[in-house]
């Protein structure tokens, strides 16, 4: 064996080993200079986490204040087409950080912003699907108004939850934009509009008509 390392063909074999061997470790060597710096990095995963929590709760301040002011606006008409209409402010768009790890939220957080995020986009699908040719624009306004007021109070809720896991300040705001309070007034009448609503056609259908019923009531 030891006669055909002697020779040149013996000389290129274990010269060929030798580099392999050597490739293997170095590439050993880097795998785990990888991993030491991953482990000499505990604090990694909460900084992450922390980061994502700030720009979820800045996204989600955005979009509260975009329903407010959406909830807060009157259409103005086109006199010539009581159809056509125009709001003052644009729709509220929910802008959530892009391709986010929503885990390093912890599961039930992460799982809160993403309902949240489709539950926004079907509110925008379900007030394009009304027909705003019927009467009272379909009820457009109303649920458009209601739609975003729960959404903005969804979104509320979840600001205070992320920021009181991740210790979260949000900067203050002045002392007379009481979104959360707005919020709670709208959506207050909106519950005594239907309440009202209710009981009117409770009363409407238990009314006596003037025609002769075909069968008598049993008694």
């Amino acid at each position: 064996m030891t006669d055909f390392f002697s020779t040149t063909q013996g000389i290129m074999t274990l010269g060929a080993l030798i580099g392999a061997g050597g490739f293997a470790a170095g590439a050993s060597s880097r795998h785990w200079l990888k991993v030491g710096k991953h482990l000499l990095k505990p604090g990694q995963k909460a900084r992450d986490s922390r980061n994502l929590a700030m720009l979820t709760v800045l996204a989600l301040d955005d979009f509260v204040g975009a329903c407010y002011a959406a909830v807060h606006d009157r259409p103005e008409f086109n006199p010539a087409d009581e159809i056509e209409f125009a709001f003052h402010v644009p729709e509220p768009v929910l802008a959530l950080p892009k391709d986010a790890d929503w885990h390093l939220l912890g599961e039930g957080l992460g799982d809160q912003v993403m309902w949240l995020s489709n539950r926004a986009r079907n509110l925008e699908n379900a007030l394009d699907s009304l027909d705003l040719s019927k009467a009272d624009h379909d009820g457009f306004f109303e649920r458009r108004v209601e739609g975003y007021a729960r959404l903005a109070a969804s979104a509320l809720d979840l600001i205070a939850c992320i920021s009181d896991q991740f210790q979260l300040t949000l900067p203050e705001k002045p002392a007379y934009y009481r979104q959360a309070e707005g919020l709670s007034k709208v959506l207050h009448n909106v519950e005594s509009v239907a309440q009202r609503r209710a009981e009117a056609l409770k009363g409407s259908a238990g009314q006596e008509t003037n025609v002769t019923p075909l069968f008598p009531k049993s008694s």
